[in-house]
């Protein structure tokens, strides 16, 4: 089980709870917008929330004030102990911290816990808020790549590619950037 606590948040396993919360934010426009996903309907959402309930590399945010579940976090294992990050959040909780909070918290986990050396993400270089969390966070862009993926397709079928930023963070670049952050 996982279970990490931030000031304002919990960041835990799934629970069947979470599927209302879930499909709040994982059914709008909004959020599929920037994702390789339409939005969900609330069938995909009880799927996915069952897939992910012994999946500990998949998190739900939740607010502990309110006891709701405002985004979630995942995590890969890639090669060479380096691990990628994905979130989505609520639009509904945002410019408050909290992605920035939760985010922090999985990284520092990940150098800590799961011995990380290097940790990355990527984001489509359009989605500004997913580049300033990054950059907020202390990342640093290694990359940028043009019509490198293709997700979604236009009305009559042409594909819809996207470019995408890289980011990275090596692990004694985080403890310098926050004694706080590594015990």
């Amino acid at each position: 089980m996982l279970h990490l606590e931030t000031e304002r948040l919990v960041i835990r396993n799934y629970s069947l709870t979470d599927i209302d919360d879930y499909y709040e934010y994982m059914s709008l426009d909004y959020t599929a917008e920037q994702e390789d996903f339409e939005p969900f309907s609330y069938q995909q959402c009880v799927d996915a929330v069952n897939e992910r309930l012994t999946d500990d590399t998949y998190m739900a945010v939740v607010l502990k004030e309110k006891n709701k579940m405002i985004g979630d976090l995942c995590f890969r294992a890639r090669e060479y102990e380096t691990f990628e990050i994905a979130y989505d959040f609520n639009v509904a909780h945002e410019k408050h911290g909290y992605a920035t909070e939760a985010c922090r918290a999985l990284v520092d986990f990940l150098f800590r816990k799961k011995e990380a050396r290097r940790v990355v993400s990527e984001c489509n270089d359009t989605n500004l808020k997913s580049v300033h969390l990054l950059e907020r966070l202390g990342f640093r862009r290694e990359g940028h790549f043009l019509e490198d993926v293709c997700f979604k397709k236009n009305s009559d079928g042409s594909p819809i590619y996207i470019n995408s930023y890289y980011y990275a963070t090596l692990k004694h670049e985080w403890v310098r950037g926050s004694s706080k952050r590594i015990d």
